[in-house]
């Protein structure tokens, strides 16, 4: 079963210190909107860390707050895998997984 992992901050400051620990952090975590970010470490993705809190143009949640947003798909059982870890705190996340 896939877990994915939330770090419950974003900044240049988070994925700077995620790319000096190894992650390969995609493009999205810098969008505007990506308030959070996620990791999934059972999973081979083109990338290890992505943005949370954006959506697509047109989207139903796009008139929502990046937060409401994140609320609204952490209440869907289909969203996000049920198996959930969240961390306020980069360095906390970073005790917890090592790439390099």
């Amino acid at each position: 079963m896939s877990k994915i992992v939330f770090i419950k901050n974003n900044s240049k400051e988070i994925r700077d210190k995620l790319k000096q620990s190894g992650f390969s952090v995609c493009i999205c975590a810098s969008f505007e909107d990506s308030i959070w970010l996620d990791y999934h470490p059972e999973e081979k993705m083109s990338y290890d860390i992505h943005g949370v809190g954006f959506c697509d143009k047109g989207d139903p949640e796009e008139n929502m707050s990046p937060i409401e947003r994140i609320e609204e798909w952490l209440k869907l059982d289909w969203y996000f895998c049920k198996e959930r870890e969240f961390y306020d705190d980069i360095d906390d996340f970073l005790k917890h997984y090592k790439k390099l």
